[in-house]
């Protein structure tokens, strides 16, 4: 796979981008259809009448839409860290485009005399085409490029916007403005990965099922996808949206291949924040044998384990079913199994075994990796607590959360330094409610 040499290669492609736009503007269908909405409706682009709600007003919209500032709110506190260093203004709106919350400093962009602060309406109809209030009225993530503003004072600013909708509907939305030598697309990416987890979170907290555990679960779920999404800001996401850029703006058979090498690079990735997203959603359970699955997933590895000296070896004494999210419980013994192939450099083995004590299963996953280090062993598995090269930090994490919350299970390990570690996991066995429709899931 091939990558980019550094990041000032990727920033010269978005100057080119930048240089060749206003050397020829090109203007978008989105920003044609936007602009005839706002002409439709009589506004002139340097007499706008802003909208901004009263005290009591304002307490009220809040007040109707505090559990979606409630939700956003950890997302709203991480895009601003991506933006550490640079004026910028993150803002929350409800699903008429008013600003019920924000981030960054209103007056840097005009403040109240442009309807830039709380309470402010950012509707089409009253400030003309901007990211939140045009993704608003056509139900779609937008960027909205300095120059395609309605208003030419709103000219150095790149505004993106991303509706939040829950069943289809809208409910709010999400701004991202900064100056437009910061407008690099990854940040549209960005904020339609963390509004996806709000209308998750959302989605979730209307369930009938849903109830305080949930709710703290959830909650935490929101804070790490929030981290997790600022701390994997990857320059691949910048990648991909110059990519797209560059196919548009140029008609060379070269640029065209290196573009697309970009884009494919960048789809890699976000398979896996795909995947790093949908541990969280509520998962199948079904019944199912524990052993197969984890000899697939041994069988997975075993090429690798061949090629580097290391013997796998697999005993099963447990015939029962358990209740299980298959895809998630696989994942969670393949990332266990990869750690310990990794850190295993000049040989060694791994043995799984899985062990019948009363009503429960208990898995073990022995390896001679060397063990885990002192300074470890209380938070490993916390996110980014550690991160091996081309790692992520959230392996353990992910593995910790699919034993504990998705299967109500338990885990811990046992290391000696400089010899080796053995997880254990604890599942509960399948009772006969969870067994009755084995038939149907074809498990005999």
């Amino acid at each position: 796979m091939e990558i980019l040499k550094n990041d000032n290669e990727l920033i010269n492609e978005w100057d080119k981008f930048i240089r060749a736009v206003r050397k020829n503007p090109t203007i978008r269908e989105v920003t044609k259809e936007a602009w005839k909405r706002c002409k439709d409706v009589g506004l002139k682009p340097e007499d706008l009448s802003f909208k901004v709600l009263n005290d009591a007003d304002l307490k009220q919209k809040i007040s109707d839409n505090s559990q979606l500032i409630n939700i956003a709110k950890p997302y709203l506190d991480h895009l601003a860290l991506s933006l550490t260093g640079i004026r910028y203004l993150i803002t929350l709106t409800d699903k008429d485009a008013w600003v019920i919350d924000f981030r960054g400093n209103p007056e840097e962009f005009g403040g109240e005399d442009c309807g830039i602060c709380l309470g402010a309406s950012w509707n089409e109809k009253y400030v003309g085409n901007n990211g939140v209030g045009t993704s608003i009225a056509i139900g779609q993530p937008v960027m909205i490029y300095g120059m395609e503003h309605f208003r030419k004072s709103y000219g150095p600013f790149t505004c993106i916007g991303v509706p939040i909708k829950i069943n289809g509907k809208i409910i709010g939305g999400i701004d991202v403005c900064v100056p437009n030598r910061y407008a690099h697309p990854a940040r549209l990416n960005l904020t339609t990965a963390c509004v996806r987890s709000i209308e998750t979170t959302i989605e979730n907290k209307s369930s009938s099922t849903f109830n305080e555990s949930c709710d703290k679960n959830l909650y935490a779920t929101s804070e790490l996808i929030a981290t997790a999404v600022h701390d994997l800001k990857n320059p691949l996401a910048v990648i991909r949206g110059l990519g797209q850029l560059g196919k548009l703006t140029s008609d060379k058979n070269k640029v065209n291949s290196y573009f697309d090498r970009v884009i494919k690079q960048a789809d890699e990735l976000n398979t896996m924040v795909v995947e790093l997203l949908s541990i969280f959603k509520p998962q199948k359970i079904s019944p199912a044998k524990a052993g197969p699955i984890i000899k697939e997933v041994l069988d997975e590895f075993a090429p690798e384990c061949e090629a580097n000296g290391i013997k796998l070896k697999m005993i099963d004494n447990y015939n029962k079913y358990i209740a299980i999210s298959e895809p998630l419980f696989k994942r969670a013994i393949r990332n266990l199994i990869a750690n310990a192939v990794q850190a295993m450099d000049n040989g060694g083995s791994i043995e799984v075994k899985l062990e019948q004590k009363e009503d429960f299963v208990i898995i073990s996953i022995t390896d001679t990796a060397g063990g885990i280090p002192e300074e470890l062993k209380s938070n490993l598995f916390e996110p980014f607590t550690f991160r091996r090269n081309g790692g992520t930090g959230l392996g353990l994490f992910m593995v910790y959360h699919t034993i504990t919350n998705t299967h109500n299970g338990s885990i811990w390990f046992k290391t000696k330094p400089g010899k080796g570690t053995t997880f254990f996991i604890k599942l509960s066995t399948a009772t006969y409610t969870d067994c009755n429709d084995i038939t149907r899931y074809k498990l005999v």
